[in-house]
């Protein structure tokens, strides 16, 4: 029995030293080519993490839409993942969210859509996906950038006022506070939000107008306490709290 625990917990070191020799064996064989940038992998070493980030996790990855229906469609034949709930907060602008079942993946352990819903802000792995009417084509050409499609990415902590006053200390960059809605064009970070959010020009009065046609629904979300920060490339996360609204 011992022995048998000694060899189960002996094996993922085996395997990784059997990783790291292959990848020094190909060090070794590039390093005889002429080559510019000799390939070298570097192995993970980070210290523990900051104990203020205990509970934090990724929970979404939001995408633009051009065609909801087809999105769903794709998304539960292709991948399997289950259509957890579509709100339409104006004419114009809807929300999707989807995600494989947690109890199990594929459908090995069945959940039920009130199920998903309530254990969404508990569940990783989830994709959202955004449709603006207005501004439908989402389609990536090779004339285009290869982000054309991406939104954001979504974390969940336990405390959004915690979180807001670690990232405030941290210098990390937010485009959108928590308890802030502000829709003006004039701020950088307003225009940022937009963007990421489908709406090519803030400036622009029917997009206005579209965002005061949208506010009660996404009030009724929660989305006045989101915090959005930014990486250094400008890639934006979504910050929920753990309990959220649905």
């Amino acid at each position: 029995m011992h022995f048998s625990i000694f060899i189960t917990l002996l094996l993922p070191t085996i395997a990784l030293a059997c990783n790291y020799a292959q990848l020094d064996n190909f060090q070794e064989d590039i390093n005889h080519e002429n080559r510019t940038f000799q390939f070298k992998f570097i192995p993970g070493d980070d210290p523990p993490a900051d104990p203020a980030t205990k509970g934090y996790f990724v929970n979404h990855v939001s995408l633009l839409s051009s065609n909801l229906t087809a999105t769903r469609e794709w998304y539960s034949t292709v991948l399997g993942m289950r259509h957890i709930f579509t709100i339409h907060v104006s004419e114009t602008y809807s929300i999707m969210y989807m995600g494989h079942s947690q109890g199990g993946r594929n459908s090995t352990g069945f959940q039920s859509g009130a199920e998903m819903i309530r254990d969404k802000n508990n569940m990783a792995g989830l994709m959202e996906f955004q449709h603006y009417s207005r501004h439908p084509t989402r389609r990536y050409t090779p004339q285009s950038t290869p982000h054309l499609t991406f939104s954001h990415m979504g974390l969940i902590v336990d405390s959004l006022s915690a979180a807001q006053a670690r990232f405030d200390r941290l210098g990390v960059r937010t485009i959108k506070r928590q308890g802030a809605i502000d829709f003006s064009p004039e701020r950088e970070e307003n225009r940022i939000f937009a963007g990421a959010w489908g709406i090519p020009d803030l400036g622009d009065e029917q997009a206005q107008n579209d965002f005061i046609e949208g506010l009660p629904g996404m009030r009724a979300i929660g989305f006045g306490e989101f915090i959005l920060v930014a990486d250094p490339d400008g890639n934006l996360f979504e910050v929920q709290g753990r309990v959220g609204r649905i």
